[in-house]
């Protein structure tokens, strides 16, 4: 019997580009619900100051950090129609989101516990003592949450959180040892607000927007809890993209999926108090292309140029994978005086990073459904095909060899989003791939 083993070979299909962003746009309110009412006539000072920012850049697929959460998702409607969809200017191009998601935090969630050891225990939401003892600090419950704005539909049936995951779940977990109780230890969350794996659709493209806010790796003692969180909570995506890592987290994203991190990682790859240059976790993965390094729009020299934040540290991401896009350009949105938009910035510590991204196909885009019939020598593939794509048959005897030949007069069909191929193999054995490239 003959064994083919079918391998692939992928090039780029048309350019499709898309720009995404993330910006801690600091949204966060003092009491609950405080968010949605401010925004309900399109007047807020902040709510307009952040959609022109918006409409300057005018990202495809937006994170907001530190967005209060509201159970029907009222606020982000809001900011989205009465202020994105507003031009807040002259010249400002109104932007519309008509997908979006929001979903619960784990900030501000009470324990009834005494997590931050400090012999106090006040369950009233309002204050920072209540804030200590929450699954994720904050004054109340959804303070300091995230919103995704997209002018692409999100997968929602597909939409993967994990907010639930225990900090003990995670093999190897940097918990500070002694520093929490047993009890605390079999409720307390790795995600100090959540994490989200957002499958989006763009044009029949597919990218995996993976979205979070580690806590500051500060506000802590000589434990360092919150330093080691904060690695713990970025590990998260790294084990999320390593195989056989991510079985605590229900299984991994597959290798070969197109992806996108983003989010305040609170942490900077040579400075800060973060432990272990945590960021580093992501920026050295091998899925993830971190070579393009977002420059502040007003530049200055020196390292400063990278930072995103007013406290001096580049803390804020947009890291692509390195399977299915090519990064044309990016930037830090951070104008200098006299600049576009240097009016407007002041309302945050953060800034808005952003990269423009080209689409490269992937092989499950390329060549789907692929199927095999055997007859003898002869041989008959069929599979889903691509317009404006050119296909062909190679055959190798040998893989270490490398002698990959075209296989002749493969009779290709192309018809109707469908391909097959029907040719004749008298080798006893060997490897077949099919081939594809642009017109």
């Amino acid at each position: 019997m003959r064994f083919f083993f079918l391998l692939l070979l992928t090039q780029l299909l048309p350019a499709q580009q898309i720009r995404v962003a993330t910006y801690n746009a600091a949204f966060a309110l003092p009491t609950e619900r405080a968010l949605a009412a401010s925004l309900r006539d399109g007047t807020n000072f902040h709510g307009r100051r952040v959609a022109e920012i918006i409409q300057i850049i005018q990202p495809d697929v937006l994170l907001l950090n530190e967005f209060d959460y509201d159970a029907g998702g009222t606020a982000a409607t809001r900011l989205n129609d009465k202020f994105f969809k507003v031009s807040q200017g002259p010249g400002r191009v109104s932007q519309d989101y008509p997908y979006r998601y929001v979903a619960i935090s784990n900030t501000g969630i009470h324990t009834g516990l005494d997590l931050d050891n400090n012999s106090v225990v006040n369950d009233t939401p309002g204050n920072e003592i209540y804030g200590g003892d929450c699954l994720g600090y904050g004054e109340f419950p959804g303070k300091y949450a995230m919103a995704v704005f997209s002018k692409f539909p999100i997968d929602l049936a597909k939409a993967r959180t994990f907010e639930t995951i225990l900090w003990n779940d995670q093999p190897g977990a940097l918990i500070p040892p002694g520093y929490y109780s047993p009890q605390e230890l079999e409720i307390f969350r790795l995600s100090s607000k959540s994490h989200w794996d957002l499958p989006i659709d763009v044009n029949g493209r597919i990218f995996h927007f993976l979205v979070s806010h580690p806590t500051p790796p500060v506000f802590d003692g000589a434990e360092d809890r919150n330093g080691r969180r904060n690695h713990d909570e970025i590990r998260l995506w790294a084990d999320y993209l390593t195989p056989g890592a991510g079985d605590y987290l229900g299984g991994g994203l597959p290798e070969g999926t197109r992806f996108v991190i983003a989010g305040d990682q609170n942490a900077d790859p040579t400075r800060g108090d973060s432990v272990n240059a945590a960021i580093n976790q992501l920026l050295n993965h091998p899925r993830v292309d971190s070579s393009f390094e977002p420059v502040r729009t007003g530049a200055p020299s020196g390292s400063s140029r990278f930072d995103t934040a007013t406290f001096n540290l580049r803390v804020d991401y947009v890291l692509p994978s390195g399977d299915g896009f090519v990064i044309k350009d990016g930037a830090v949105f951070w104008p200098a005086p006299g600049q576009e938009g240097a009016n407007l910035i002041s309302i945050s510590d953060h800034r808005p990073v952003y990269l423009d991204l080209e689409f490269q196909a992937t092989a499950e885009e390329l060549v789907r459904h692929l199927t095999i019939e055997r007859a003898g020598d002869q041989i008959t593939l069929t599979w889903s095909a691509e317009a404006g794509v050119v296909y062909g048959i190679e055959k190798n005897p040998n893989l270490e060899l490398g002698n990959w030949t075209t296989v002749p007069e493969p009779g290709i069909e192309v018809s109707d989003g469908s391909a097959s191929a029907s040719f004749s193999i008298p080798e006893a054995s060997g490897f077949l791939r099919v081939t594809a490239t642009l017109e």
